[in-house]
């Protein structure tokens, strides 16, 4: 079952909800229903699209990748220049250690470097509209952070 509810109204109880065969029922039974359920959240963007889907989805739906070759405009990795059809969402902080599926722990990467962050230890942090690497201290003692200089 879908219930839609806002957050605001799901965290104070005031306001209604909808049920996804078009039925309302007020904030504070969505609450109290909440409280027994499995809750997967799908938080929405401009024009009603999820840009996060919760822990219960591992994929990236097409909606958040959109909004990924928005940001990224393909492959992130510095100096690559793969465009996004060849490449895969990719998960900052791992999915199976609590990482979300969202615009804010995702990034595009080629499929040679989204092999390259999971076997040689780069970390991804995602920054207002650009992805930032961290290199392992094997290759660069000080681990300044790098971006692609062709996705600016």
């Amino acid at each position: 079952m879908t219930v839609t509810i806002g957050w605001e109204a799901l965290r104070t109880s005031l306001g209604t909800a909808t049920l996804d065969y078009g039925t309302h029922l007020s904030a504070s039974e969505a609450r109290r229903w909440a409280c027994d359920a499995k809750i997967i959240p799908v938080v929405l963007g401009g024009g009603s699209e999820p840009l996060d889907v919760g822990r219960a989805m591992r994929t990236v739906p097409l909606s958040l990748r959109r909004a990924l070759v928005a940001r990224d405009r393909g492959c992130a990795f510095p100096g690559c220049d793969r465009p996004p059809g060849l490449c895969q969402a990719h998960h900052c902080r791992p999915w199976a250690e609590g990482g979300e599926t969202s615009v804010e722990n995702c990034v595009l990467l080629c499929e040679t470097h989204h092999r390259h962050v999971h076997c040689t230890g780069w970390e991804i942090f995602i920054r207002p509209g650009y992805a930032e690497f961290i290199p392992p201290a094997v290759l660069d003692p000080d681990c300044r952070p790098l971006r692609n200089p062709l996705r600016c």
